[in-house]
């Protein structure tokens, strides 16, 4: 055995040695999932908010105070959120909730009659397809409201639950808080812990995927941002009923490739004619989608991730789609950074694997470096 290893490619070995300890560092995140999302929202929070304090203390700032201000300019923009962005998203609801009668009239003058044209035109075929629909909702419906409310219903269904959720709340800010200002000390720990043979090889692989998840992370997190407030800004503008809210949650989930225009294109066309009825707002909500989409895909994503790891969009999905299957909301909030992660490794191993004996069939050669064989340019997510 021990004859085996001596003669394994050490890339090889460095490789399958970064993946078990990925496989484990996932199995510790799936069986503490729960009692860790706060802490991992920390670290996440942290892990955003670190390049501001670092910034600082290379000003002159000492950690704990640059942390401090970071905290206090976060806190002024959540304030601010909440004194004049909520209050108006709250009104845009109301206001829905109060002439939602008057909608639902809208929508029946305009549908009854052509649902009894079809009727008539084809009695047989209609009946069928009402049938059809009508048992698909029975069936369907309760499972929808099921997982709907579910995670809520477990959080808020005793006193208990209720105060854990306010808890997880407000440690979140607080580990946050504590991990910015030790994180030198975090990162030189951990690099401590790591064997001296493979440090150095530990500490580029590192660097790698710090910077592809960094990049990625942040970049699009403030592209998410101005997509938000340039979609919410827009609709609210032209006049869709909750263009605020729709225009925010589309920004947001621009995160998610193209999950955008999926999120908000169809509700802000939906909710434009019911209140208007009109061909031209219709233009204007698909403009300002088209807009924004434009913008971002020929401005700020080559200015933002300019410098960042591209990941591709199916990727990009795949994680999630597992993240989320797999380990619930935590899963999703690392799928992004574990994919960029991932794509790090696999491309390293692709070197590997085609320096080694057993791809060419002889003795194996030093392998080269990842940048000596670039991965194909694919559009950035």
């Amino acid at each position: 055995m021990k004859q085996r290893l001596a003669r394994t490619d050490p890339a090889i070995l460095r490789l399958v040695i970064f993946a078990v300890a990925l496989a484990a560092v996932t199995a510790l995140l799936f069986f503490a999932r729960r009692m860790l999302l706060p802490l991992l929202l920390g670290l996440v929070l942290a892990y955003i908010l670190d390049p501001a304090v670092t910034w600082l203390e290379r000003r002159g700032r000492s950690r704990t105070l640059g942390t401090i201000l970071v905290f206090a300019a976060l806190l002024v923009a959540v304030t601010g959120f909440l004194l004049i962005v909520v209050p108006v998203i709250n009104h845009q609801l109301v206001e829905v909730r109060q002439r939602f009668p008057e909608y639902r009239d809208r929508v029946e003058a305009r549908l009854l009659p052509a649902l009894e044209q079809a009727r008539e035109a084809y009695p047989i075929q209609y009946e069928a397809l009402q049938v059809r629909l009508r048992s698909i909702i029975q069936e369907k419906w309760p499972e929808l409201i099921k997982s709907g409310f579910g995670w809520l219903g477990g959080i808020f269904s005793s006193a208990l639950g209720l105060l854990l959720f306010l808890l997880d709340l407000i440690f979140v800010p607080v580990f946050a808080f504590y991990l910015l200002v030790d994180f030198p000390k975090l990162k030189r720990g951990l690099r401590d812990l790591v064997p001296k043979p493979f440090r150095e090889i530990t500490l580029e692989r590192v660097s790698e995927v710090n910077e592809a998840v960094s990049s990625f992370l942040r970049g699009q997190l403030t592209i998410a941002m101005i997509l938000a407030a340039i979609n919410g800004i827009g609709l609210t503008i032209i006049g869709v009923p909750m263009g605020l809210l729709v225009g925010i949650v589309a920004g947001f989930a621009n995160m998610i490739p193209y999950m955008g225009v999926v999120v908000g294109l169809a509700p802000a066309l939906l909710l434009s004619w019911i209140e208007h009825q009109s061909l031209g707002r219709l233009i204007a909500v698909a403009a300002v989608f088209a807009g924004a989409q434009m913008l971002e895909g020929t401005v700020l994503s080559p200015k933002i991730l300019s410098k960042s790891v591209k990941i591709h969009p199916v990727w990009v999905l795949l994680s999630i789609i597992i993240g989320g299957r797999l380990f619930g909301l935590v899963g999703m909030l690392v799928a992004v950074p574990t994919a960029a992660a991932i794509q790090v490794f696999v491309r390293h191993w692709v070197v590997a694997y085609r320096s080694s004996a057993v791809y060419r069939g002889g003795a194996a050669e030093e392998p080269e470096t990842p940048e000596a064989t670039p991965a194909p340019e694919v559009p950035p997510a």
